[in-house]
């Protein structure tokens, strides 16, 4: 079960509270939503292999890797 971890930054700082969601091109659908944490993180603990967009609050900002882009670093 592969695990992605998004940080999201604006203005170079960790961002909290932004709503994170992993696009999932195998299956064509989307992740259940996380909100970043203090440090601007958000943790997806997936059942599947796979890659897709990472949307954050509504806009595609990056994508993700099940195999080589397990920790993403978004910059807003």
């Amino acid at each position: 079960m592969p695990t992605i971890s998004v940080t999201v930054y604006q203005d170079d700082k960790p961002a909290s509270g932004r709503r994170v969601v992993l696009g999932v091109g195998a299956i064509s659908g989307v992740t259940n939503a996380e909100d970043t944490d203090s440090g601007g993180i958000a943790v997806f603990e997936l059942d599947y292999e796979g890659s897709g967009d990472v949307y954050v609050n509504g806009s595609i900002e990056g994508h993700w890797s099940s195999r080589d882009e397990t920790d993403v670093d978004v910059y807003l």
